[in-house]
């Protein structure tokens, strides 16, 4: 008998050891800083990307996305050479102070607040170089290659309107950040 309460608490115990087991864990980050980098072109400092005019029946149902529009990132002074340190680079996108973004969509939110009316369930979704998989903010689009005899590189992203459900006729504004980053 003794011995059946010996395996009961011991069964017991692995029990409770294992649910606590499963309501922990934890996160490790790995990451790496270089000292040679590329310096973006005074003109791909502040970007501006003007959205086409749009009917909101273009955008009247969730998921809809219209009037796409490229842009372009451009980078000098790069690192030169057989053996320079970094080859490739490409842009991290951002929203600025932790705000602007839906964390359910991944993309820019409305955030006009001039006199004019300000559309509504509407927001700005990024694309990555391919102009159709989207971009979502926190994460690095694609590298493009450095020209290892200039030093340059030109990186495309795209920009639209994505409806989140009936848009409603208005200015649409967003803004994001972006870092340069070298896969």
């Amino acid at each position: 008998m003794r011995n059946f309460n010996v395996a009961v608490c011991v069964l017991t115990l692995g029990m409770a050891v294992s649910a606590q087991a499963v309501t922990q864990g934890t996160v490790e980050f790995d990451g790496k800083l270089i000292t040679e980098t590329c310096s973006i072109d005074t003109d791909s400092q502040a970007i501006i990307v003007n959205l086409p005019t749009l009917s909101t029946q273009t955008l009247s149902d969730a998921g809809a996305v219209g009037g796409s529009r490229s842009f372009d990132i451009k980078v000098s002074d790069c690192p030169t050479g057989e053996g320079a340190a970094i080859t490739k680079v490409a842009a991290h996108f951002e929203a600025i102070g932790g705000t602007g973004v839906n964390s359910v969509t991944g993309n820019l939110t409305n955030a006009y607040t001039g006199t004019e009316p300000k559309a509504t369930n509407v927001e700005v979704r990024l694309f990555d170089a391919d102009g159709a998989t989207q971009l979502a903010l926190g994460n690095t689009g694609t590298a493009f290659s450095i020209d290892s005899k200039a030093g340059t590189a030109t990186m495309r992203y795209y920009g639209a309107y994505y409806a989140t459900g009936a848009t409603t006729p208005g200015k649409v504004y967003a803004k994001a950040q972006y870092t340069l980053a070298y896969p």
